[in-house]
Parts: structure tokens; sequence; C-alpha cells
């Protein structure tokens, strides 16, 4: 059976642009990050005591041309993922002091204070403080 969602992939188009982006204005660890005589690299990126981890994946060297451009096109174009903390002004005004891109205005709903953000690629993401009804 299955036990876990171990990896969820970003696409990007640089890699150490991204990390930087993600350990940086985000706050994630580097956790893996294995280059391949290729050129293909294996990088992942998590937060801080959770395991599942990020890979933040360039996929002109891990596939065949017309396979990476594919690829290529839906970067900046994820679902959007809903980030959780514990503390939403202090996480907001870091995020922001950073040079984060919110996309919204902080919005206090029934399940809590939410506002969108997004990566430096378009990607956007949800930072939420959820209230349990």
């Amino acid at each position: 059976m299955l036990k876990r969602l171990a990896h969820v992939t970003l696409y990007v188009h640089d890699c150490e642009e991204a990390l930087r982006f993600y350990t940086e204005k985000l706050g994630f660890e580097k956790r893996m990050d294995s280059r391949m005589d290729d050129g293909s690299r294996w990088l992942t990126v998590g937060l801080p005591g959770q395991e599942i981890e990020i890979v933040l994946h360039d996929p002109t060297h891990w596939h065949r041309e017309e396979v990476a451009q594919e690829m290529l096109l839906q970067v900046g174009k994820n679902p959007m993922w809903v980030w959780e903390t514990d503390d939403f002004g202090s996480t907001y005004e870091i995020l922001r002091q950073r040079g984060v891109k919110f996309v919204s205005e902080p919005n206090e709903v029934m399940y809590g204070i939410e506002v969108i953000f997004e990566d430096l690629y378009g990607n956007r993401f949800l930072l939420l403080q959820p209230v349990f009804l």
C-alpha cells in the first residue's frame, strides 16, 4: 500500500535561481544536490522538520528535446499549493521583506487568514493560518 508522498516536482528554467528563491526567500533547506556526468541534476528542497521534498527539475538535461520543451511550457503553471503557518502576521512580513510577490491582500475567511503569493516563475501558492471549525 501507499505509505507517504515523498517528492513533488516543480519544473524550473534554472536550478540555481530556483534554489536561491526557495531557500533565501521562503526559508526552505537544500536536501539533495547530485550532479550527473551528463549535466543533469537531482536537486531537492524541503521545509525544516517536514519530510516531503520538492524536486527543482530543469528538464533540459534529463529528457529528449521534444519532451523537455513540453515540460518547460509548464513552468509557472503548477496547481496552487497551500502552505500553513501558525503565525500569519510574522510569516507574511518576513516573506514581504524578502521580496516575495503577493498577488492578493491578506484576507480573513471563515477557515482562517490567507494570502496568495507567487514564486519566481509565476506558480501561485496560498499562505494560510487555519482556524479549525
